[in-house]
């Protein structure tokens, strides 16, 4: 009898690690590298267009930098970035605007923690006044 208090006690055991290993293994981790522009951007269902001409080369030098632009047409909107570094404009609809945006959202959420998790003065400076321990 006594064998089986043990025996369950070593299902338990096994039981919680295997699920903390999981955890472990399915959390994201603040190491990862954050994504490109246009990583995001072609993720989020825009298309590249390469400037073949001189004139689109131009063209995309006169585009205001780092801006998301939206070009409107009586029945269509589409949003574009002009990236001149790779001589790529970037061209999406109203759906690929609104999951760069949700993507652009978790990114800038993603390195907000990693700066409060990496920073080593956050938590003995401001941890302990609003209850999360600290020096």
């Amino acid at each position: 009898m006594e064998k089986r208090p043990a025996s369950l006690l070593f299902i338990i055991l096994v039981g919680v690690i295997g699920i903390i290993l999981v955890g472990c293994a399915g959390a994201p981790t603040a190491t990862a590298p954050a994504k490109t522009r246009s990583e995001m951007l072609k993720e989020a269902g825009f298309k590249v267009f390469p400037a073949g001409t001189d004139q689109e080369k131009a063209h995309l030098r006169t585009c205001p930098g780092d801006t998301l632009m939206i070009h409107e047409r009586p029945g269509t909107k589409c949003y574009a970035f002009a990236d001149p570094t790779s001589n790529s404009m970037y061209i999406g609809d109203e759906a690929a605007y609104w999951r760069y945006r949700k993507a652009l959202e978790g990114q800038e959420q993603k390195i907000m923690k990693e700066r409060i998790e990496n920073d080593p003065k956050f938590w003995p400076m401001w941890g302990s006044r609003w209850g999360g321990g600290g020096g």
